[in-house]
């Protein structure tokens, strides 16, 4: 099928005039570098126990209460009650054991009308599982990790399947987030920060090149997310690092993010991400009200990750 004469004019008069619809944004910091667009693929990539799942879990949670979003879920290392907690907990602003049970209950309710989970006890092929996202009536859907499908992990079977996903997400005007984790070589000792940075000696953030199963899905996403925690390092300990690594499309909203200039976004006890102090989750847009609470002495601080 040949495009018609003239079917870019709309386009081409729009980018002349600035009018280029921009992608969703949270109101923050992150918003200069990423934004969510409709129908595309976009990777995430993170060594285990940084929290990839738990930043995604709280991006998914501020797009929905600013631009009512709705996501479809597979998450295998991940079960349905655990991630309700966080979410709850972040949505609520209040330590998950301060909330009465009717307040679980409610917060859980409303939750769920945004928030679609696949089983995760049964192992799914690519397509299978894209075919479970296509019966639900979500905005966004998210795949963690990707090594976990029923998937042989060799380079015929890995860009067959980008294909399809890069195919699936246009077609349906979808947006997929890919999870994925780096190969051996960036836990070695060569990728620690050199002598006299201030993180000496710790765990460099990852680059898209080093996704487990080769740099294909890096050159065919959209946008490219890498997720990054210094754990051994108590005055970082509470701040998940995020560095944008690839944006495709920039005339809609965001850009990479400077070398060895991540966004720092603290961990606020479990309450919901902070960047710079703002907390973009908009909880007066959600119906459920609860009292707010500072979290006490009691109150276990210990990160989910």
């Amino acid at each position: 099928m040949v495009l018609s004469n003239g079917s870019a004019r709309k386009y081409l008069h729009d980018y002349r005039d600035g009018k280029i619809a921009q992608g969703l944004g949270l109101n923050c910091q992150l918003d200069n570098n990423l934004r969510f667009k409709h129908g595309q693929y976009c990777g995430i990539l993170g060594g285990d126990n940084v929290g990839k799942t738990y930043w995604m879990t709280w991006y998914m949670l501020a797009l929905t209460t600013t631009h009512g979003l709705r996501w479809g879920i597979w998450m295998d290392e991940n079960s349905k009650g655990q991630v309700l907690r966080d979410l709850i907990q972040m949505l609520s602003k209040t330590p998950f054991k301060s909330l009465s049970h009717e307040e679980i209950d409610r917060h859980s309710d409303y939750l769920e009308n945004y928030f679609f989970f696949v089983d995760n006890r049964i192992p799914y092929k690519p397509s299978d599982l894209l075919a479970i996202f296509e019966s639900l009536p979500a905005d966004g859907y998210f795949i963690d990790p990707f090594n976990q499908l029923d998937h042989d992990m060799n380079y015929e079977s890995n860009i067959k399947f980008i294909r399809s996903l890069k195919r699936w997400c246009k077609v349906n005007k979808k947006t997929a987030y890919l999870s994925m984790h780096p190969v051996t070589a960036s836990g070695r000792k060569i990728s620690e920060y050199p002598k006299g940075h201030d993180w000496e000696g710790q765990p460099m953030i990852p680059n898209k090149s080093m996704a487990e199963g080769g740099k294909l899905f890096a050159n065919m996403c959209d946008d490219w997310i890498n997720v990054h925690r210094l754990t051994k390092m108590q005055s970082m300990q509470y701040f998940t690092l995020i560095d944008i690594d690839k944006v495709k499309d920039k005339d809609t909203g965001g850009s990479q993010t400077m070398s060895n200039e991540p966004l720092m976004f603290y961990y606020n006890h479990g309450l919901g991400f902070t960047i710079n102090g703002v907390d973009p989750i908009k909880r007066e847009k959600h119906a459920v009200k609860v009292k707010s609470l500072e979290p006490s002495k009691e109150f276990d601080d210990g990160l989910p990750f």
